[in-house]
């Protein structure tokens, strides 16, 4: 194990100025979201220009959905191990880092090797039941089995971008994530522009770039914390360097201990499921949207490739919050963890309201960039007008999660969620609606869901904090 410097330096997480740090903290993960978005969407633009609507469809349909939903989980499991990290890293526990870093990168690689053996083996059957056309399912089963066959890579950059992040790093993912993004568009017109590789190709650009991604994650980890003991004061004091204190992996020493590896399961296998829920309700959803008609569809799905702006926002701060939680947890800054759920609270309020005035204001102007019909904007403008208003609703949730999930809590918010946003909606859905049959009252389940969720948060979260830290009064 690695021996660490006497002299310590300030920690900034545990120790700065609450909302200034988690504006540090946040703005790389915001532009790294973005930057995900981008990336998610660059093979489907190149192979729709280039190839055709068929094969635009074949990757961006079903298939794209079904590989979604794997990584997603993925990250969700990764989740999971950053809090151990973070609480480990506030503590300055060296064994629980040096274990923790470890197993995470352990369970990366096996849960990596688990779904592509998986992937590769049901990849049709996941296509047949998803409901995908006939003329797209053999470019659809080539793209997945491409993409799948990269899944330890792709798990590897996401657990190791995690731990980063975990340890106040977030700056050092955002670089490797431009590098493979540059990478990637840069793959996807050489091999389907050029060469004419087709869906194999974009596939293939997939991988190189999710390997080039996992290499530079762990060149990081690897080299662990190198220098002078006063470099390393020095890189401690700053956000960018809080990794300097991360011991360097060595991957020889790669271990599945019981206890931690469970622990890192039992947090992140719920933040995994909590994703494919939200998916899950948005499919029902849809469903009833497309009863509706081909001009409300099209406005609608303007309307959630809208939305997912607001959304990154979300993502971002959730990160932080958890973070920041989990840091000064760690520390026994308790009076501190407090103080980062109401701050981030704030700054939550502040940022996703501004989203909600910038898409309601401008509602005509975003629809107009996905379609030129004046019915599905007139259309699209009135959903939006109805329903952003209540995304304030939501702020709750994401901070009461995220400050659940910092304090090593994940399963029952988890539970929470999936009662509260994809049963009720689900119910909605069959009980309600049909009721009615009117676009408000099946757009009016997002708002009640998010209420009754946030208001079932609240009262889980006072208990929590009584029943878990009955000793620490500022809590």
């Amino acid at each position: 194990m690695p021996e660490y410097p006497q002299k310590k330096a300030v920690n900034p997480i545990t120790h700065g100025v609450i909302w200034k740090q988690l504006l540090l903290y946040f703005f790389p993960l915001l532009a790294s979201s973005f930057l995900q978005l981008c990336y998610n969407t660059a093979d489907t633009i190149i192979v729709g220009r280039f190839v055709g609507k068929i094969a635009l469809t074949a990757v961006g349909g079903s298939a794209g959905q079904i590989y979604a939903m794997v990584t997603e989980f993925m990250i969700g499991v990764s989740g999971g191990a950053a809090v151990i990290l973070s609480q480990a890293y506030g503590a300055r526990n060296k064994k629980l880092l040096d274990d923790g870093l470890h197993n995470a990168v352990a369970l990366a690689l096996a849960m990596g090797a688990l779904f592509t053996v998986t992937g590769l083996i049901l990849s049709g059957t996941a296509l047949r039941i998803s409901g995908a056309p006939a003329e797209t399912m053999a470019g659809s089963l080539l793209y997945l089995r491409v993409v799948f066959a990269g899944l330890i890579p792709c798990a590897l950059y996401n657990m190791g971008a995690g731990v980063l992040r975990a340890v106040g790093d977030s700056r050092r993912p955002l670089r490797f994530l431009v590098i493979s993004i540059g990478l990637n568009i840069a793959l996807d017109l050489l091999f389907v522009a050029v060469f004419q590789m087709g869906i194999g190709g974009a596939a293939l650009a997939t991988i190189l770039t999710q390997t080039l991604s996992a290499v530079l994650v762990l060149r990081t980890l690897v080299k662990g914390r190198k220098g002078t003991e006063a470099e390393e004061a020095r890189m401690e004091a700053a956000v960018e360097g809080a990794g300097a204190l991360l011991p360097a992996l060595d991957l020889r020493c790669l271990r599945l201990q019981k206890d931690i590896a469970l622990k890192m399961l039992r947090l992140g296998v719920p933040l995994g499921l909590e994703t494919l829920m939200y998916t899950f309700s948005c499919v029902i959803i849809t469903s009833a949207v497309n009863t509706f008609g081909t001009d409300t569809v099209a406005a609608y799905a303007g309307f959630v490739r809208i939305e997912s702006f607001y959304w990154m926002l979300e993502q971002a701060f959730a990160v932080s919050i958890t973070t920041f939680v989990g840091q000064n947890l760690g520390a026994g800054c308790f009076d501190r963890v407090r103080s980062v759920s109401r701050q981030g609270a704030v700054l939550m309020y502040i940022f996703m309201g501004t989203a909600i005035v910038i898409m309601y204001t401008g509602s005509p102007v975003w629809l107009g960039l996905f379609t030129t019909d004046p019915d599905v904007i007139g259309i699209g403008v009135a959903m939006m007008r109805f329903l952003l208003p209540f995304y304030i609703l939501y702020v709750p949730n994401g901070v009461f999660f995220s400050t659940l999930r910092g304090m090593g809590d994940s399963l029952r918010p988890a539970l929470i969620t999936f009662c509260g946003v994809c049963v009720l909606r689900i119910l909605w859905v069959l009980l309600v609606f049909p009721k009615f049959q009117t676009m408000k009252v099946l757009l009016f389940c997002f708002p009640v869901s998010w209420s009754v969720t946030a208001v079932t948060y609240a009262v889980y979260y006072r208990w929590y904090r009584k029943t878990h830290y009955l000793t620490i009064g500022s809590m």
